[in-house]
C-alpha cells in the first residue's frame, strides 16, 4: 500500500501551501493542518478513502465531514478514530488538525503488545467512533502530539543524506507509536462514555452492519438482495428497516459506495475511466458513464475535467 492511500490528498500541491506540515515514511503519515477552511475550498472538499487506521485530532476550532456515509462534527478536544474511512470534509470553522494514517503492517513493524491494544481494536469494530475528551487529558495528549510533530517536522524538511532519513523514519515511527498509545489511554478511560455513531437499537445495529458489508462488497454486489441474505432478512424488511432509520432505501445507499469511490478514483488516481469501470466491476465504461450519470447528472469525464 503506498502513502498515496493513506493520505490521498495531492500532497506535492498541498506542500507548497502554509495550511499544511507533512511528515511520511513507508506506511505512515501524519499531516498538521492548520488551516482546514482553505483546504476544504479546494484540494480537500472531494471525498478521498484512506485504507488505514485513521486518527483525526481537533486542537482547536470544528470541523463537519463524512465518513462510513455518516456526518461527525469534530470540536475542539474531540478525537475520532477508524479502522479505514472516505472521507469528505464539507465545512469548517477556525479548525486546526492533526490527521494521523497507519497501515496494519506498520503497526506490526512497531511491535505494539495487541493484548494492549485491544480496547482500540475493539472499538474499531463500530467502524467509526468519536471521543470527546475532558479538558485536562485534550491538553496533555495535544502537547505530546504537537511537540513531537513539530520537533520531527523541522528536521523531516531538511535535505539530508539516505542514512540519515532512515534515522529520521525511525525516529517518525516512535512518534507514531507515542500517539497510538496515548490514544489508546483516552480509549480506555472514556469507553463507557464515548459516543458512537448511531443510538445502540436494533435498528441501527442493522443499519451499522449493512454499512460494514458494504464497505466489504460494493465493488461486486449491487443488489439488495445480496445483502439482505448476508444479514438473514428478506429484501422487504430489511428496505423498510434501513429507510425507516436512515430516510434512505438501500439501493440509494449502495449508489452512494459506489458514486463516493468512482469520485475518489477520478480525483486522486490516475487510472483511466475504463480503468475505474473494470476496478468496479461494471460491464464497461459505458454501463458505468450511465450509472454515475443517474446518480450524479454529470458523466465520470465531465466530473474529473471540472474538479
Amino acid at each position: 500500500m503506498g502513502n498515496r492511500e493513506l493520505f490521498p490528498y495531492k500532497i506535492e500541491g498541498l506542500n507548497r501551501r502554509k495550511e499544511l506540515e507533512y511528515v511520511e515514511c513507508r506506511g505512515a503519515v501524519v499531516a498538521h493542518i492548520l488551516s482546514l477552511g482553505k483546504l476544504i475550498d479546494n484540494e480537500m472538499k472531494y471525498p478521498a478513502r484512506i485504507n488505514s487506521f485513521v486518527a483525526i485530532l481537533c486542537a482547536k476550532g470544528s470541523v463537519t465531514f463524512s465518513a462510513h456515509m455518516t456526518e461527525y462534527t469534530l470540536t475542539e478536544n474531540s478525537l475520532f478514530i477508524a479502522s479505514s474511512a472516505m472521507l469528505q470534509f464539507k465545512s469548517c470553522e477556525d479548525c486546526e488538525l492533526y490527521i494521523m494514517g497507519i497501515t496494519q503492517e506498520f503497526a506490526g513493524e512497531m511491535n505494539l503488545d495487541m493484548r494492549v491494544m485491544m480496547p482500540v481494536l475493539s472499538a474499531l469494530q463500530q467502524n467509526c467512533v468519536l471521543i470527546d475528551m475532558k479538558r485536562g487529558e485534550a491538553d496533555r495528549i495535544m502537547e505530546h502530539v504537537g511537540e513531537s510533530f513539530h520537533a520531527l517536522y523541522n528536521q523531516y524538511t531538511e535535505d539530508v543524506l539516505p542514512a540519515v532519513r532512515t534515522y529520521r523514519e525511525l525516529a517518525l515511527r516512535h512518534m507514531i507509536a507515542g500517539i497510538i498509545f496515548r490514544i489508546g489511554e483516552v480509549v480506555v478511560t472514556r469507553t463507557p462514555a464515548q459516543r458512537p455513531i448511531a443510538l445502540r437499537n436494533r435498528s441501527s445495529d442493522y443499519f451499522n452492519r449493512l454499512v460494514k458489508l458494504l464497505g466489504e462488497h460494493y465493488r461486486t454486489e449491487r443488489n439488495v438482495e445480496f445483502y439482505a441474505e448476508k444479514m438473514n432478512l428478506t429484501p422487504k424488511h430489511l428496505s423498510r428497516v434501513v429507510r425507516n432509520f436512515s430516510g434512505k432505501s438501500v439501493h440509494q445507499w449502495i449508489d452512494e459506495f459506489v458514486v463516493l469511490e468512482i469520485k475518489n478514483l477520478l480525483k486522486y488516481s490516475d487510472l483511466s475511466i475504463q480503468q475505474i469501470s473494470y476496478d468496479l466491476n461494471f460491464a464497461n465504461p459505458s454501463f458505468m458513464g450511465q450509472y454515475f450519470k443517474r446518480v450524479t447528472g454529470k458523466t465520470p469525464g465531465q466530473y474529473r475535467r471540472e474538479i
